[in-house]
């Protein structure tokens, strides 16, 4: 069995245990001790997606960071899987945009 399908649903003492909030997405962020990893990745047909790693267990300000970067630099993206991914060849500019937020990266990858 997963840890999903043994992940407790209901107790007698809190009730819907699905209805509470995650504790991980209230944990506060130190921006000086982060370093973000970013990585330029391409498909077969030649579509570029810069990926960005290394970010902290806070859902609500990774979510934050992903709509900024998209806002700033107009283009598409998403936050999932720990991850948040911008659409387009925009590596130096998302380089130049966290630096302008005091976050340290580091560009992996070749």
């Amino acid at each position: 069995m997963s840890d999903e399908e043994n992940k407790l649903v209901w107790s007698d003492d809190g009730g819907d245990q699905r209805k509470k909030k995650s504790t991980e997405s209230q944990v506060n962020v130190c921006e000086s001790s982060l370093e973000l990893k970013i990585r330029r990745l391409t498909s077969g047909k030649g579509r570029t997606i810069i990926e960005i790693t290394g970010l902290p267990n806070n859902k609500n300000w990774c979510k934050k960071l992903s709509k900024e970067l998209k806002k700033q630099l107009g283009v598409g993206g998403a936050y999932k899987n720990d991850a948040i991914e911008l659409h387009g060849e925009k590596l130096e500019e998302v380089g130049l945009f966290l630096g302008q937020k005091s976050l340290k990266f580091k560009k992996i990858g070749g």
